[in-house]
């Protein structure tokens, strides 16, 4: 029996995460509820959301680990908060469940010290950590080292998601655009200086001021800050193609907006990172373009814009990549595969 604490719904039953779930025969229990950090001010998150995690999650560990009739083989978590929760439940109840903690990423901080305190903070949280799930390969090899404390074995699986819309054709569009997304590790500035009198519109779906902090914003750029679910759905399908902007070189961003985009039969331009490399090659399912490289990143554009037919078919090759290496499906089976593997 494995336990999964879903945050992004009061009821997950059909879920097409469980739906994979059972077709694989999982003996599972879903414990969810609508926990969703949609939080423009840190203070907010600091108040309003961790709060409201960490309520969530000391009443599903009890219900896990002391009142079910059956102890799990293993819990699924998404957070540390979660962790910090489970462990003394564990240790008093249910001793031989595993902790699997679930798309972790160590962001940097901006000075050395707070890197050494938030790394210190996360070596205690591991100590509590059976089995660490990170998105990238190259996340994996630092993870074994950071946290080489005898009891955390990492594991990389890819990203994997299902987007509901994909059947749906896309509604005409008044005009020509390019999209896109997401708000950590992004590089706007390249983006924009690249994008700038360039004869397409471009849209930025971004709930966040802070990575367009300072940035002159081109005429043809439109910001998007409230565009969630079905608004994001639309402006994925009537996208041209999708870009994706980072600014960060070891850590997983990016991805989820990139296999959003292979999902919905897109082509992508994309900054080649460490961990885009796991998802993507260059002139197959994408463009990946330098760092910071606001010429290349242009050309890329460029060329999508110029060349239809060329467009067309790394559309049809990211789509054939998603359904078989990206699609809710194997991301389940990759996960149950991790959560059951033995040393």
């Amino acid at each position: 029996m494995i336990h999964f604490f879903p945050t992004y719904t009061k009821d997950g039953t059909r879920s097409p995460f469980a739906l994979g779930l059972q077709e694989l025969g999982v003996d599972y229990r879903l414990f969810a509820d609508d926990v969703r950090f949609r939080y423009r001010s840190r203070l907010k998150l600091l108040f309003v959301g961790w709060p409201k995690l960490a309520w969530f999650a000391l009443r599903a560990g009890i219900r896990s680990l002391v009142t079910s009739r059956t102890r799990p083989e293993a819990v699924v978590l998404g957070s540390d908060i979660e962790v910090l929760i489970f462990a003394p439940l564990r240790a008093l109840f249910s001793r031989r469940t595993q902790i699997v903690l679930l798309g972790f990423i160590l962001t940097p901080r901006t000075t050395p010290l707070a890197n050494r305190l938030r790394l210190a903070y996360f070596r205690c949280v591991m100590a509590f950590v059976d089995k660490l799930i990170c998105h990238s390969s190259t996340e994996r090899e630092r993870y074994r080292a950071l946290f080489a404390n005898g009891r955390t074995e990492v594991f990389y699986i890819p990203h994997g998601t299902h987007i509901h819309g994909r059947e749906e054709a896309p509604a005409p569009a008044a005009e020509p655009y390019i999209l896109t997304a997401g708000r950590s590790g992004r590089d706007y500035g390249t983006l924009f200086a690249a994008v700038d009198g360039l004869p397409v519109a471009l849209h930025v779906v971004c709930d966040s001021d802070a990575p367009l902090a300072g940035l002159h914003v081109p005429a043809n750029v439109t910001v998007l800050r409230q565009c969630y679910d079905g608004d994001y759905v639309e402006q994925l399908k009537n996208a041209r193609f999708v870009v994706v902007p980072l600014g960060v070189a070891d850590i997983s961003a990016g991805q989820m907006v990139l296999l959003q985009a292979m999902a919905f039969h897109k082509a992508a331009v994309i900054t080649h990172t460490l961990t885009v490399a796991d998802y993507a090659t260059d002139g197959v399912e994408a463009l990946l373009v330098p760092q910071g490289d606001a010429t290349a990143m242009r050309a890329a554009i460029v060329r999508l814009l110029d060349d239809p037919a060329y467009t067309a078919q790394m559309a049809d090759r990211a789509m054939a990549a998603f359904d078989e290496r990206f699609c809710m499906k194997a991301f389940v089976r990759n996960l149950v595969a991790a959560i059951r593997s033995q040393k």
